[in-house]
């Protein structure tokens, strides 16, 4: 009886925790590149040019990627179908492009877990290299969200968007 009341008060205090640790959250990531504004541009101005240094892009070589709109231009978007649950499925879609320094775009991911974020891509030239910083913002839903406490989000968003501006820094700089 004296097991199920510790039990009792463990659960109790993760699901006051997680009450605590709020739901939105964002990660942002940045990496210098050794090569002009316009050639690094040129690698994330449209959806198939993040494709190609995407990392959940990568991890399943049977990805069913659609593409829709004009690419390149808000409104155009890319939906993606995994059976990989590191990968799931989702969509992306442009929300706003400012030539040679930004590419604002909103996520809708259905499976593994549904969500929304807002992910972001800004540019700037520092002395003759070109920082490229990658973010999102996001929230994780009440109890889920207790994994904020134990740095699982920052874990795997540092593996993957290292993986991607690391790939990203090689086709800009080769």
């Amino acid at each position: 009886m004296i097991a199920l009341y510790i039990v009792g008060g463990i659960i109790a205090l993760f699901l006051i925790a997680a009450a605590f640790a709020g739901t939105r959250w964002s990660y942002e990531k940045s990496v210098l590149i050794n090569a002009p504004l316009d050639k690094v541009w040129s690698n994330v101005n449209t959806l198939h040019a993040c494709n190609k240094w995407n990392p959940w892009v990568e991890k399943d070589e049977n990805i069913i990627l659609k593409y829709s709109g004009t690419d390149g231009t808000p409104g155009a978007s890319f939906s993606w179908n995994s059976e990989d649950k590191s990968v799931g499925a989702g969509s992306q879609t442009l929300t706003k492009i400012v030539s040679n320094s930004e590419v604002d775009s909103r996520l809708e991911f259905i499976r593994p877990f549904k969500g929304k974020g807002d992910a972001y891509l800004m540019l700037t030239v520092e002395r003759a290299v070109t920082r490229v910083s990658w973010g999102i913002e996001s929230s994780t839903p009440y109890p889920m969200n207790i994994v904020k406490l134990f740095g699982v989000i920052e874990k795997n968003m540092n593996r993957d968007f290292t993986q991607g501006l690391n790939k990203l820094k090689g086709l800009c700089e080769n």
